[in-house]
Formats: C-alpha cells, structure tokens, sequence
C-alpha cells in the first residue's frame, strides 16, 4: 500500500490506511511507531523510508518520524524545522524512487 501511495506522489494517514485495510486494528500510536519502523527496516541501502508517507492531518509529519528515521539510519537531527526538512525530503525521495517502479 506504501509503494502504490509513493508511486502515487501522495501520503496517506492512519485513518485512511484502516479503511483500506478493515482487518486491520486500531492500533496504539507505539503499536503504529514498530508497524512503521517495521516497514523500513528490511529496505535495500540507499533507498528512501516509505513509513514518512503516513502522515497525520493534512499532510502532518507523523510525530514519531524522527525517532524512527534515527533507529533506521537517518539522521533527523533535534530541531523541529530539521526535521521537518528530513521529513518532505524522505517523502520526496520515496515519489521519485517508487514512481516508475511496479
């Protein structure tokens, strides 16, 4: 669902994702953190992290983006407009690698 939302050029948030997937339990915002960091933590060297495509809002940065980023290898750095930048250059990343890929 990740890939197809990259290939997309869109982002996509919790409530969105539960009713593309009805089995899928409400799920506590820890429980989401693992289920993120879970989806990035077999990708290939180099490739951008898909879980920055989950939002919250309009197109808000997941709050816990910045420590997942960090235990996956990106730095996020402290300062809320760095990760802010961290955050729309993942995203970015994910649209143009996923893009033309099926």
């Amino acid at each position: 669902m990740l890939e197809q939302t990259a290939r997309a050029g869109t982002t996509i948030t919790w409530s969105a994702i539960r009713k593309r997937l009805p089995a899928l339990p409400r799920l506590h915002r820890d429980d989401e953190s693992v289920l993120l960091w879970l989806v990035d933590d077999d990708r290939d060297q180099g490739e951008p992290l898909l879980s920055a495509l989950v939002t919250v809002g309009d197109r808000q940065m997941h709050p816990r983006f910045p420590a997942i980023a960090e235990q996956l290898g990106v730095p996020a750095r402290r300062a809320s407009a760095q990760q802010r930048s961290t955050w729309n250059d993942e995203v970015l990343k994910a649209h143009q690698h996923w893009r033309h890929r099926r």
